[in-house]
């Protein structure tokens, strides 16, 4: 069901997944819409750390809800089909174009291996100052997707991903997240992922990445 602040309904377009994974890894144009496109990405992750943070009073929550109002009715006056949006766009899906997850800043990949690091913020938190696991998870899925698509960036779909958590993965200082495929059966690629804090293994995945058949979604 559309509700009265859902523009995806009218912006809804689904088509075949290799042409939609050509579009979404081709870097945006560098424009000033696109620069400044980055900018109003890391204002809106900005504002969820500061907003988990904050306990505001009534007087002030009620400012705050009319002024996002506002910006969410302008953004809506510009909502456009996925195959058309900025959002997510680049070699990484977990880059700066996205606020879904602390953003990837990938040192290597290739077709066997992915390196990157990140630091994430307080929104990222589950509770007392850990990430949250689901967190944990999709950045796994983030990194070993990227593996699977390889030099030729093919679209991939994950089958499964199974974590195990082994310690605390902290918020606010530097993680060191690896992926290596193991093995290759066909269109199949099953891949290990691990997510480091320097010497601490905070916790590894394993995965099954399907290739995906032209025609499908």
């Amino acid at each position: 069901m559309t509700t009265p602040h859902d523009t995806s309904a009218q912006t809804a377009q689904r088509i075949d997944a290799m042409e939609m994974t050509k579009h979404r890894r081709t870097p945006a144009p560098d424009t000033p819409q696109t620069r400044a496109y980055i900018r109003l990405l890391e204002e809106v992750s900005n504002f969820q750390h500061a907003l988990v943070q904050a306990n505001p009073t009534a007087d002030a929550s009620d400012e705050l809800i009319a002024k996002l109002a506002s910006v969410r009715e302008t953004l809506e006056q510009a909502a456009v089909p996925e195959a058309e949006r900025l959002y997510a766009r680049g070699e990484l899906s977990g880059g700066e174009m996205q606020v879904l997850m602390p953003p990837l800043t990938v040192e290597h990949v290739d077709d066997h291996e992915f390196r990157a690091h990140t630091v994430a913020g307080e929104f990222a938190m589950g509770m007392n100052q850990a990430m949250h696991g689901g967190v944990v998870s999709v950045l796994f899925d983030t990194a070993m997707g990227r593996l699977a698509m390889g030099t030729e960036m093919l679209s991939a779909r994950t089958a499964y991903l199974t974590t195990q958590y082994r310690n605390i993965t902290p918020i606010g200082e530097r993680l060191d997240l690896t992926a290596t495929v193991d093995t290759v059966e066909g269109h199949k690629k099953f891949i290990s992922g691990q997510l480091w804090h320097g010497d601490t293994l905070c916790a590894e995945a394993d995965s099954l990445f399907v290739a995906v058949k032209p025609g499908q979604q």
